[in-house]
Order: C-alpha cells, then structure tokens, then sequence
C-alpha cells in the first residue's frame, strides 16, 4: 500500500523582527512542532534603534513602531527576558497587524492557532493568516492552502486549497508544489490529471523535498501520468528514503523485498521497514513480521547491523539478487 504524502505546511517559525542594533536576532526562536519548520518570512526592519529598555520598548511601540510592536508581542508571548504577558502580547500584535505588518499577522496568527494566546481559536487563526497569505507571501498562502484542504477553522474547500497552493507554487513554494500535485492526483478541488500532479511533484522533488520524492516514485511505480518504471521508482524512494521520510522508506522496502526495480535483498527491505516503523508507520511494522519469517539468522543479523550502524543500502550498487544469501549491498 503506498500514500502520497502531503508536505508539512502548518508549522511555522515565529517571527521577531531584526532592529539594526541588533543582528543575528531575526530568528529568536523556533517553536517545537511536530512536522518540519517553515522558515520564517523576512520582513524590513524600521530603521529605528531598538531601545534596551523594557520601557524605552514600550514607548516605541506605542508611538508606532511596527518593528518595536511585533517585537514587543514575541517577547511578551514567550517571557523573552520580559515578563510573560499573553494578554500584552495579543495587544502589541494586533497593533501591527491591523497595520498589514505581515510579521505580525502571521505570529498573531499563529498564537490563536497554537492557543498561545491563552486559547486556541482556528477562525481567527485562519483570519490573520489569510491577511498575511492576500499580501502576496509564499509561506503563508501555503499555509492558507492546508487551512481550507483541512477544515482549519474554515469551511473545507479544496477549490480554494488549491487556489492558494498555485499562487505560492507559482513563486517555488516547494510544500505548496507538492500539496497542488496531490490535489490533481486524486481530483480534489481540480480536475483529476496525472500529468499535472506529476508536473507539481516533480518540481517539488528537484528542490529536494523528501514528501515529493517519495510521491514521483508512486507515480513511476503505478505508471501515472509517466510510464511505468520501477526504477525509477525506486531512484525516487531511496532519496525520499535517505532524506527521513518514513513513506520513501516504506516504499522503497516493499520494492526490495519483491524485487522490483531493485535487486531482491531481504537485508535492506528490513532495514527500511525497521526506519519506517521507528518512524511511526504501523504498517511497515507489521511487514516486518512478515519479513522475519522469510529471513535467515544470518540476514537478519546483516540488517541489525546495519541498523546499529546507522547505515543504509544504496540502490545504485546492489549486489544482492537472493533471498536465500546474505546481503551484498553497498553501504554508505
């Protein structure tokens, strides 16, 4: 069974604005998630010298300082060398939001959306993010796309999904480029059209995104809107695979313990499957069990090894062509 894999796009990285005094402070903090970060959004400081001060802050930003109000907000959210104040923080946001300050939107967006701002409320999160996303940035209309596909405090919508998906696919938006392909692979908000999706993974794939290469290797495996080629398929979930993605990994296991576009080579197949468990897929751990039961003492010791090693099999030099042998597989 293989998935197309969505990219992470809803995880965020705050942003606090670099005042001229201060470099290498543009990215204070990167908030734990459980999907991957999207970097932050660059934004022009004010050209003002940020007071030391928390009172000196203070008056900045209330004599309207964007840069000194979105700072400010940060800082009070997260208790950055101020006292923690969600309802201050919520105050200074909202300053520069309502000014169309993007930074601003998109961290106030995000607090109503993680409930850092005592709460959680999606509609309002949805409300500053789409603010942030209709100025024309990448990130945030990506974000705005995965809002409306998942019902994230609106209505689901895969027409405007996809809407929003194109515009930051259109400026490289590598998420965005693989989500719109996902939509065109199964139809959803669009009409259904292999080629195109293949067209969208695959520029998300060649910017080194780990989810669209592992989904161009569905599309050469079940020969969707390319001919079939399960070589390439496995080209494509090995880099997915080598890059962490649990579903490269998993798929490119089921190719090695058939024999499909690579050598069969139980070792490998059970040192992807044992990855992609670790990972978090229930189904690779059930072929695991399956796996073991065709499996040697010999080569399950080969692939514990390699596991312990932390290596993995390259496809481009397998040896192995048995089942029955140990592994020759080259490691790196």
């Amino acid at each position: 069974m293989r998935g197309i894999v969505l990219s992470a796009s809803l995880a965020f990285t705050a942003l606090a604005v670099a005042s001229p005094n201060l470099p290498g402070e543009q990215h204070r903090a990167q908030f734990a998630a459980d999907q991957p970060s999207v970097a932050p959004i660059a934004a022009e400081p004010s050209g003002v010298q940020q007071p030391q001060s928390l009172q000196d802050r203070i008056g900045s930003a209330q004599a309207g300082d964007l840069v000194a109000q979105n700072n400010l907000g940060y800082d009070y959210a997260f208790g950055n060398g101020i006292p923690q104040s969600r309802k201050d923080a919520v105050k200074w946001l909202t300053a520069a939001a309502s000014t169309g300050f993007v930074p601003a939107e998109v961290n106030l967006g995000l607090l109503y959306e993680k409930g850092w701002a005592g709460k959680v409320d999606l509609a309002e999160a949805a409300r500053w993010l789409r603010a942030a996303a209709e100025q024309g940035d990448a990130l945030t209309e990506c974000k705005l796309g995965n809002i409306y596909e998942f019902a994230r405090g609106v209505p689901q919508d895969y027409t405007q999904a996809a809407e929003w998906y194109r515009k930051a696919a259109l400026q490289g938006n590598a998420s965005a480029q693989n989500n719109l392909g996902s939509l065109y692979h199964h139809g959803k908000g669009l009409k259904q059209d292999y080629a195109l999706a293949m067209h969208w993974y695959r520029k998300a794939a060649d910017q080194g995104l780990a989810e669209a290469q592992s989904n161009v290797g569905v599309m050469y495996e079940d020969g969707l809107g390319v001919e079939k080629d399960y070589q390439q398929a496995a080209q494509w979930y090995n880099s997915a695979a080598m890059h962490g993605a649990s579903r490269g990994q998993y798929n490119l296991a089921v190719l090695y313990s058939s024999g499909r576009g690579v050598p069969l080579d139980y070792v490998s197949a059970y040192m992807w499957f044992s990855r992609a468990s670790a990972a978090g897929d229930s189904l690779a751990g059930r072929k695991l069990k399956d796996l073991s039961a065709l499996m040697t003492p010999r080569q399950k010791e080969l692939a514990l090894s390699r596991l312990a090693g932390k290596q993995n099999a390259s496809i481009s030099s397998s040896q192995s062509n048995s089942p029955f042998e140990s592994s020759n597989a080259s490691e790196r």
